[in-house]
């Protein structure tokens, strides 16, 4: 997978690798753990002519990148919008960032768990 989050004690450390970080046009985002108000796994659609700083696939589920998304910014990077991890933020400069992982459900409960110790 062309994404990786990094668990530190009061921080995520998102990385992305490959054809990612062009689709993106980012390698690395920090989130504060403080920022973090919410994490869940489901779909996540946006509208396919949504205005974006990044990458959009012929399909309509690929999305990378920075994404105008109910007139907040949204952070992107998947291929498939079922199942996605979705990180909902407050104070940061994303509403949320959205993420297609080879174990969402894994990760949700990495995150609660640091959450749950901040």
């Amino acid at each position: 997978m062309s994404r990786h989050i990094e668990f530190a004690s009061d921080r995520l450390i998102i990385t992305f690798t490959g054809l990612t970080v062009a689709a993106a046009l980012k390698k690395e985002i920090t989130v504060p753990l403080t920022a973090v108000s919410s994490v869940r796994v489901g779909d996540f659609k946006i509208n396919p002519i949504a205005f974006r700083i990044g990458t959009s696939g012929i399909t309509r589920n690929m999305k990378h990148g920075r994404f105008l998304y109910q007139n907040e910014w949204v952070f992107l990077s998947f291929s498939n919008h079922k199942n996605v991890l979705i990180i909902d933020l407050d104070d940061f400069e994303y509403k949320k960032i959205v993420l297609e992982l080879d174990s969402p459900e894994e990760t949700k409960m990495k995150i609660e768990s640091l959450l749950a110790q901040v």
